[in-house]
Order: structure tokens, then sequence, then C-alpha cells
């Protein structure tokens, strides 16, 4: 069936408000299908709410818009690309993946680019925010709130993670959800590993506490919300693909990740910029280790059906 030429040349003369609509449309479209999106979107928010508070020029500014715009839109044109290739090549094809895995490269390319930018950056002004908001937090510091945090950060502590990953893995062996299992393994697991990689090349000694800090490793990035982060995120993905309410268990986990954030913080055991690696660390890691799970599992599928 042969398209209806009016249409283009209506849509060629949409007047500049509607086409503005049209492409606000298109984001919010994007919001609600891709995951990666979202996530992207809401460390974009963090670093534009560092962006108000640290001392930066208008030059450094601008360069971390364009960099945060571009891996925005380059995830969009990557899920543009997927589902045109789907439509068009609905059947498995060889080249298909190819031009998939090669947006995929694309797109984590420029996240990468975009974190090393952002340190660069980022890095001196906040140090110096670092030591003027710790001695800031002075007064809060009272035997009462660090008792509260110090039971609040129990849930970040390496017992709690071990813990709660090995009764899901038990839920998800049950259920023979077995591509989930390795995910959740792979992302607490491997992502151990990797958190004592990030600490041994930044190597950061701690905040001086005042008889609050018994820790002895280093400090960047806080491995309480890295692996809180990991594993709560990954706790709320998994549920909201076994039937739960999306909106509920990520609200849980993000609340949880923010408490044990605080928690950090009150007891001195972190700088704020700790907090803020842990979590944008942590999610970079889950991201990476999400598409090496699906890429793995998609792989031996595949094999099993050449079989």
């Amino acid at each position: 069936m042969k398209e209806d030429p009016s249409y283009y040349k209506e849509y060629s003369h949409t007047p500049l408000i509607d086409r503005f609509i049209h492409a606000t449309r298109g984001i919010k479209n994007a919001w609600r299908k891709e995951p990666n999106f979202r996530i992207e979107a809401f460390v974009a928010l963090l670093v534009f709410g560092a962006m108000l508070v640290l001392p930066l020029s208008n030059t450094e500014r601008a360069v971390l818009v364009l960099v945060i715009a571009l891996v925005l839109a380059l995830e969009i044109v990557n899920s543009i690309f997927e589902r045109v290739l789907d439509i068009i090549h609905p059947d498995f094809s060889e080249e298909v993946k190819k031009i998939k895995d090669t947006m995929a490269g694309v797109v984590l390319l420029a996240s990468i680019s975009s974190v090393i930018v952002g340190l660069f950056i980022l890095t001196r002004p906040m140090i110096n925010f670092d030591k003027f908001f710790h001695t800031s937090l002075e007064s809060f510091r009272t035997d009462i709130w660090v008792n509260i945090a110090g039971i609040v950060s129990i849930l970040g502590d390496w017992q709690s993670i071990v813990g709660i990953a090995a009764v899901l893995s038990v839920f998800l062996a049950h259920k023979k959800r077995h591509e989930l299992l390795s995910f959740l393994v792979g992302a607490t697991g491997i992502g151990a590993i990797f958190l004592y990689f990030l600490k041994w090349v930044f190597e950061r000694q701690r905040p001086v506490a005042a008889g609050f800090n018994s820790v002895s490793d280093y400090s960047f990035p806080s491995g309480h919300v890295f692996m809180g982060t990991v594993l709560f995120f990954s706790v709320a993905f998994i549920l909201s693909q076994v039937n739960y309410k999306k909106v509920y268990v990520w609200s849980v986990s993000v609340a949880v990740v923010l408490l044990i954030a605080l928690s950090r913080v009150v007891l001195s055991a972190h700088w704020l910029s700790d907090i803020f690696g842990g979590f944008v660390f942590g999610v970079f890691w889950l991201l990476l280790w999400y598409g090496i799970n699906h890429r793995l599992w998609n792989r031996e599928l595949i094999t099993k059906k050449n079989n």
C-alpha cells in the first residue's frame, strides 16, 4: 500500500510548536520504554545538581551539558535503530546482530567518555566542597543520629548484601529464572571485585572522624553505596520482571540506597563525593553487566537452536 503523500506535505508545514510537542512525545516514549535511558537521565539529574552546587565556570557547565545531551541522544538513536532493524528483519540475522552490537558499543564509548570528562571537571571543586560539607555536619553527629545511622548502615554491610543476594538466588533458582539468576550473581559477585579494583586505583583516604569511623580501607568509592546500589537496584529489576509492581519495588530500592548513603555521611565514614562516586559507578556497572549477561544468554540460546 502506497503512503499518502498529503501526510508528508502536512507534516512539512507543521507549526514549530507542534513539532516541539512531537519531539517531547518522542522523549517521553523513550523514557517509558527504555530502562537505560531512565537510568542515564537520573544520573544526568545528579550531575545537574552538582553543577548548581559546585563553583564551576560557564565553560565547564556547557561541556557537561553537551556530554549529557550526547549520551542521552545516542541512547535514543540506539533504541530507534534496534526497533527499525527488528521491523525490517524480524528473524535472527548475524549482520543485524553486528549492527546492534556496534550501536551499543557507541553508546558505551560515549558513556565511558562522559564519566571521564565529568571526573576531570568535577574532581577538584568536589574535593573542596567535601571539606566544607564534612565540617558543616559536625553539629548533627550526636549520639542519637550516629546510632540510627549505624543501624541503617548495616543494610550495606557485606553480610547483608550476601544474605539478601543468597535468598533471592534461591528464589530465582526455584523459579528456574536462570538468566536473572546469573544477572544477580554476576552483578554482586563480579561487582565486588570491580569495587575493590576502583578503591585500589584511587587510594583515597577516609575523613578523620571523632570516634565514629572504625573502618580502615580506602574511601572512594563508597563500598556500602556501590554494593547497595548494585544489589537493591538488581532486586528491583528482578522483581519487576516477575510481575511485581515496578513503581513500588523501584521506590523502595531507591529509598534504601539513599538511606545507606546518608548513614555513611553521618558516620563520617566517607566524603560526600565518595557517596556520589559509589552510586555512579554502581549504576555504570549494572548497565555494563546487564548488557554482558544478556548477550551471553542470547548467544547460548542461539547455540542451542543451531544444535
